[in-house]
Parts: structure tokens; sequence; C-alpha cells
């Protein structure tokens, strides 16, 4: 059974999902908007596939869009899976989500990042994962096989990043970046007591605008490699 399956059946019936830590690395991905988190994510998958050590070479997956997908199909949150992808549960003050709190009682917004959280703490409890984004940092602060990067960019590369993903004109992609850096800057200090900017959060701060993807990529990879030979050395790890 592989992460996701885990996950599946943890959101249909918590009860249901025993297990123990496994102890193997894991990463997350904290990024300035604009700065290719993504793609990154997926290339460091593939790379740490190229290596010898089985548990190096399988049993690695991504969760970014997944995540959203996952969560989605938890009915009982009335979230779809681009209120998740966008963060739009995060933005308050819709008609829908006030009518919501009217009946139910519990801000939706509350309920649906108490999930997110659940489902982020049992991936890293599984290990093999890059997580991207969802305050994954902080959730996984006090495991040992976690190495936390954060990814962070001048404003014109990143401008000109989203511009060419999302088809936008400057001042737009601009305005874009501002908005979505500031609500994450928000968010993670109301729900974390946690100041994003601060590089201190991370184990490893990566300018995009220096570094090619290839040798970010590479250097994660070795990391990984490196923090599973301490944690065996340790015996740290709980599964084979």
């Amino acid at each position: 059974m592989n992460q996701a399956d885990v996950v599946r059946r943890y959101l249909h019936e918590p009860r249901d999902v025993d297990f123990r830590d496994t102890g193997f690395p894991l990463v997350t991905i904290s990024r300035e908007t604009g700065t290719g988190a993504h793609a990154l994510g997926r290339h460091l998958i593939m790379r740490l596939a190229e290596y010898a050590d089985p548990d190096l070479r399988s049993g690695w997956d991504l969760f970014d869009q997944k995540l959203c997908a996952l969560i989605a199909q938890n009915k009982s949150l009335d979230a779809d899976y681009d209120t998740l992808v966008n963060e739009k549960y995060r933005a308050g003050g819709s008609l829908h989500r006030m009518l919501y709190e009217m009946l139910i009682g519990t801000p939706q917004e509350y309920r649906i990042q108490k999930k997110i959280e659940e489902v982020v703490r049992l991936l890293a409890r599984l290990g093999k994962v890059v997580i991207i984004g969802r305050g994954g940092f902080q959730l996984a602060r006090h495991m040992p096989g976690a190495i936390h990067l954060r990814l962070v960019a001048p404003m014109e590369y990143r401008v000109k990043a989203v511009m060419e993903h999302d088809g936008l004109p400057e001042e737009e992609a601009a305005r874009k970046i501002r908005k979505t850096d500031e609500e994450r800057t928000r968010f993670l200090k109301s729900h974390h007591n946690c100041d994003i900017r601060d590089p201190a959060n991370f184990d490893i701060v990566w300018n995009m605008d220096r570094f090619r993807v290839p040798e970010i990529v590479h250097a994660t990879a070795e990391l990984v490699r490196l923090r599973l030979q301490h944690l065996r050395e340790t015996k740290a790890i709980h599964a084979s």
C-alpha cells in the first residue's frame, strides 16, 4: 500500500489506519510564487529513482496537487479540487462560506485546514514523500528525517516565470505574485505563528536565480541519501 492509498483509507475511515512512523526521510518545499517548486519536486523524484539504494529508488511520491485531489474526495468537507489547489478556502467572506458556517456551526476554513494538516502529518510519518507547501515545514519540523527547503528568487525572475506559465501580462503577473505571497505569509503567521520569511525555519534556502534546477535537484538528492544513511546508523528506520 503506497502513501496515496493510506491517505485514501484514512480519509474514508481514520480508525482503520493503524501504522507506526517509518522513519524514512521526507522533503518539504516552501516557496515564493513563481519559483517552480512543482517542477523541482518532480525532478527530485526522478533523480532519486536513479540511485541503486532501493529506499531511494522506489516508493517516493510527490504531494502537491495530488494532496488536494485526495482531500477533495472527502465529501464531508464540501471543498472541491479547485477550491483546495487555489487555496480559496482561506479567502473568507463569501456568501457560501457564511451560510455554511451558520448551518454547520464550525468554520469551513478551520475544518478544511485541520484535515489538510492531518494528512500532511500522516504523509510525513509515512516518509518517502516530497510535500509542496501546505505548511509542511512547520508540521514536520520536529521529524528527524525531514529536510526543509525554501525557494526564493528576485521579483523580476518570478514575474517572468508567472507570465510564461500562466500567460499573463507583466502587471497582472506581478499583482498575482504579491497577492499570493501576502496570503501565504499571513496564513502561516495566523495558523502557526511562523514568519515564512525567516530563513531559520528552513534547512536550506535556494535562490532560483543563482542555481540551475539540476544543481538543486542533485544537491537535495544527495542530502536525502546522507540523511537516510544517518537514520539507518541511528536505527531510526522502522520499515524495510
